[in-house]
């Protein structure tokens, strides 16, 4: 399982490439429903809608369990502490990511930094 963050979502939506349609395949592709709604809230033309909804329906969503919101508070503490200033959404995903022990692919450079003070956290990077 990989789990695929907003901004990749956004890339395929947008080229439909094929070499991203078969990592999601290989990979199990995932989201959670935080994803989910930044790929719809990020649409300023309404008319794309039911197409961006039957591409995020394509990927499973994993839910966010509750009891990991604890860590999620934890994480920012973590991040907070080392002078970190991140998005919450962006830790909720890292947060997940990390409980599911799974690579997160994403184009996002912050969680680069939240992967500096969150070593559980693993970046996916695509071959050539």
């Amino acid at each position: 399982m990989l789990l695929v963050d907003t901004s990749v979502v956004f890339d395929y939506t947008r080229s439909a490439d094929p070499a991203m349609l078969a990592i999601f395949q290989a990979e199990y592709a995932t989201i959670t429903g935080i994803i989910r709604a930044e790929v719809l809230h990020g649409t300023r033309d309404p008319r794309p809608r039911a197409r961006l909804i039957a591409a995020l329906d394509s990927f499973r969503q994993e839910n966010i369990p509750p009891a990991l919101w604890d860590q999620v508070g934890d994480y920012l503490a973590a991040l907070r502490a080392q002078g970190i200033s991140v998005p919450f959404n962006d830790v909720a995903i890292a947060a997940l990511a990390i409980q599911l022990g799974v690579e997160l692919w994403t184009r996002d450079q912050q969680f680069s930094l939240i992967q500096s003070v969150l070593s559980g956290l693993r970046l996916y990077r695509p071959g050539p």
